[in-house]
C-alpha cells in the first residue's frame, strides 16, 4: 500500500512538471501532437500504479521521452513552415459572407449541424450575420460578423466606422504562404513589388497581412532573432 501511494505521488509531480514544460494551453486550445502528448502521458503514468512489478523508471523515462518529442515538435514547426503544416495544417475559411462553403467542410469532415453548433457556441445563432467563419488549426471556430452586427463595447456611442474585413496571412516567419496567396488571388508579382517598395525581402518578414483594402500589417524580424 505505501509503496502504490509513493509511486502515485512521484509520478504525480513528474507529469505535472512534464506538463509545465509543455506550456500552459487549455485542452481545447492543443494543436493534435500536443493532444496525442497528453494523452499518452495519462496512459503511461498509469501503468505502473496498476503493476508495481514494473520499474518506476521505466515510466518516468518513458514521460521525459514524450516531453522530449513535444518539445522537438514545437522546435520544429517554429522554424520550419513545411513541417508546421504537416503537424498542425492551416486554417480554413467555412463561411463567407454568410454562405457556408459545403466543399471546405467536406474536407474537414463538418456538417451543417456542427458548423451551427460551434456558431451557437460564440452566441451567433444567424447564419446571415456572419461575414466569415475560419476553423483554426486546433479545431476552434473563429467568426466575424457582418460590420452592421458588430457589438458595440460599453460605453460607445455610435460613429461612422470603417468597415473591416479578413486579414489573411500571406508570409509569417519569412516564409511565404503560397497557398493562401492563391485562395485569395493575390500574385506574386504584386507581393515582390510590394516588399520592393518597402525594402524588404520574404525573410525579413516576420508577419504580413493582405485584405481588402490591400496589404495591411506588416512586421519586420528583429535583426538578433
Amino acid at each position: 500500500m505505501i509503496t502504490t501511494l509513493c509511486r502515485a505521488v512521484i509520478l504525480y509531480v513528474t507529469v505535472v512538471l512534464a506538463m509545465r514544460l509543455m506550456g500552459k494551453r487549455q485542452i481545447g486550445e492543443m494543436q493534435p501532437t500536443e493532444l496525442v502528448v497528453t494523452i499518452l502521458l495519462s496512459e503511461v503514468a498509469a501503468i505502473p500504479l496498476q503493476d508495481t512489478d514494473i520499474p518506476l523508471i521505466t515510466s518516468i523515462a518513458s514521460v521525459l521521452l514524450l516531453v522530449s518529442l513535444s518539445i522537438f515538435t514545437s522546435m520544429l514547426t517554429l522554424h520550419n513552415a513545411k513541417c508546421r503544416e504537416i503537424f498542425e495544417g492551416h486554417p480554413a475559411i467555412v463561411v463567407r459572407s454568410g454562405k457556408p462553403d459545403f466543399k471546405k467542410m467536406k474536407e474537414l469532415r463538418m456538417t451543417a449541424q456542427d458548423l451551427l453548433s460551434a456558431l451557437r457556441q460564440k452566441d451567433v445563432f444567424d447564419l446571415s450575420t456572419v461575414k466569415y467563419a475560419i476553423v483554426e488549426t486546433n479545431g476552434t471556430i473563429s467568426v466575424l460578423l457582418e460590420d452592421d452586427n458588430q457589438p458595440l463595447c460599453q460605453g460607445q456611442v455610435p460613429v461612422k466606422k470603417e468597415k473591416g474585413d479578413l486579414e489573411h496571412l500571406i508570409i509569417c516567419d519569412g516564409v511565404i504562404l503560397q497557398k493562401t496567396m492563391t485562395d485569395i488571388g493575390l500574385k506574386q508579382a504584386d507581393l515582390a513589388t510590394y516588399l520592393r517598395e518597402n525594402h524588404l525581402k520574404p525573410k525579413q518578414v516576420m508577419l504580413l497581412t493582405y485584405g481588402a483594402n490591400g496589404f495591411g500589417n506588416l512586421l519586420e524580424k528583429e535583426e538578433n532573432a
